[in-house]
């Protein structure tokens, strides 16, 4: 799983994004999508919309879509389909040098709390955004 900000893709803007961006959010979960276009001034004046001082274009405006991973920890439709028995990971390095790379969600309370038992019998509660979903890929 990728840490917030990462780099991701970049598609052209054509008939089979919205699928090819559905796809990427079923992978990395929340996304920031971000427009490209030669002409960025022109194309935001033909729609009658200002530019902000970064110069931003809207994705859907871009000839291009550049994706990148939106938020550190797991999404609420992650976190809401996760189970006890479920392995996650903590998102941020400092977090699994101190407690491993992985741990076994314990108890689930409220909107975003898990109680989550690392190797030598730790157990710590700990939000939705801290932690990231154990993949195979990780180690």
């Amino acid at each position: 799983m990728l840490q917030q900000g990462a780099f991701i893709a970049r598609i052209p803007n054509d008939e089979h994004a919205q699928s090819k961006i559905e796809e990427f959010k079923r992978l990395h979960g929340q996304l920031r999508l971000c427009g490209r276009h030669k002409d960025r001034k022109g194309a935001m004046a033909a729609h009658g919309l200002e530019q902000n001082t970064h110069g931003d274009l809207p994705w859907r405006l871009g000839t291009e879509i550049v994706i990148y991973r939106a938020e550190s920890g797991m999404t609420y439709r992650q976190f809401k389909s996760l189970q006890v028995g479920d392995l996650v990971s903590p998102s941020h390095p400092f977090y699994r040098q101190r407690h491993g790379h992985v741990g076994v969600v314990v108890e689930k309370k409220h909107k975003d709390k898990l109680k989550v038992a690392f190797s030598g019998g730790k157990t710590m509660w700990t939000t939705r955004q801290k932690t990231i979903l154990f993949t195979g890929e990780q180690s």
